[in-house]
């Protein structure tokens, strides 16, 4: 069995409290060193990429350079999603990691940092020259900018002195390369998965198919999506990755979703896969 990729929650703290994010009430901490590694040591040979997140802000974990290096030794690419509110602090550590493939800035953050803005363009066209940069405009209605998302827009298109075909582009594309290694992402606000939602529907979903993710405390889910972690599948350090892959419950999920069908609570309420073709 081979993933895409493997989210791993390095920490669940983070320096915002954005409406469009769920809380998050499980105990807070930050993934140490040698957790990390015994988790990196037990799914290389399940993907080559990690993500660094889940829930929480992966760049206020005060040992990211060290995180960074344990994938750097065992050839792991690495993907970061952060709300760019401390990528002045930590620009230098990303850029010396020959291992960080791609990082995505959630421009939609919610936040009073007056040079917010100008510190993630300096940032990331420096960073461009090693790795992937993606601007995210993830809270958009029917694909439709609203007055803040257009503000924002307004702020790339300034930063980045576009042309007028790329300006068009950028307005009318859901992606779009702005610059070198430099790419606007915008979707629609989703809704985090809730077991209290009303809505059920059986759906396709790429959970444990493409990917599972990892929680700051060890726990094993099938999906990003489960920041609370409801669907408990074992714990990596107290089974191994193989006897939690092949429980029952991974096996259940996995065929029901070769079906069609959500066999788990939790996935019958998630809104999100209904973005997925039926397969």
């Amino acid at each position: 069995m081979r993933f895409k990729k493997i989210y791993i929650e390095i920490t669940n703290y983070c320096n915002l409290n954005c409406s469009f994010c769920n809380n998050n009430n499980r105990f807070k901490k930050f993934m140490s060193v040698s957790e990390f590694e015994y988790i990196i040591n037990e799914i290389k040979d399940y993907t080559n990429y990690v993500y660094l997140h889940v829930k929480g802000e992966p760049l206020l974990h005060p040992k990211l350079e060290e995180i960074l290096t344990v994938c750097e030794k065992n050839n792991i690419k690495v993907n970061i999603t952060t709300n760019g509110t401390l990528i002045k602090q930590q620009k230098d550590t990303i850029l010396n990691s020959a291992c960080v493939r791609q990082l995505n800035f959630s421009l939609h953050s919610e936040n009073n940092i007056s040079t917010y803005f100008e510190d993630i363009f300096s940032a990331a066209k420096e960073l461009s020259t090693k790795m992937f940069i993606s601007y995210r405009l993830w809270t958009l209605k029917d694909y439709k900018l609203d007055k803040k998302s257009t503000e924002i827009v307004q702020k790339i298109i300034d930063s980045y002195k576009l042309s007028t075909e790329t300006v068009d582009k950028l307005l009318n594309c859901t992606s779009v390369e702005i610059f070198f290694n430099t790419f606007v992402n915008k979707d629609n606000l989703f809704s985090w998965p809730d077991i209290n939602n009303e809505e059920e529907q059986n759906h396709f979903c790429y959970g444990l198919k493409t990917h599972i993710g990892i929680l700051v405390d060890g726990t094993v889910v099938p999906c990003c999506l489960d920041g609370e972690g409801i669907i408990q599948l074992g714990n990596i350090f107290n089974e191994k990755l193989n006897d939690i892959l092949h429980s029952n419950r991974a096996k259940k999920i996995m065929k029901g979703f070769t079906n069609n069908k959500c066999v788990e609570k939790l996935c019958l309420k998630c809104t999100f896969k209904n973005r997925f073709d039926y397969k």
